[in-house]
């Protein structure tokens, strides 16, 4: 069973990011997969760590795509 700091810390990176990664905790990693490329594992040593990850792969991601990260996520609508 996971402590009480580590279950806040998975639940909020869930919220914030559960559009865009699957988000894990397993003996002591913490791992993403981005939805759109499920062969790619972020892999971090605490959420902290992880959210910084999954913030610079998404970037970019968006940038690869030639679109802004608001854009790319879908919340502008030009």
């Amino acid at each position: 069973m996971l402590d009480q700091e580590t279950q806040q810390a998975l639940f909020d990176l869930r919220c914030h990011w559960q559009d865009a990664y699957y988000i894990t905790y397993s003996d002591g990693a913490w791992n993403a997969s981005p939805f759109i490329d499920r062969d790619t594992v972020l892999t971090a040593g605490s959420p902290i760590e992880l959210r910084t990850k999954m913030q610079n792969d998404y970037a970019a991601r968006a940038m690869a795509s030639g679109a802004t990260a608001a854009r790319w996520a879908g919340y502008s609508s030009t």
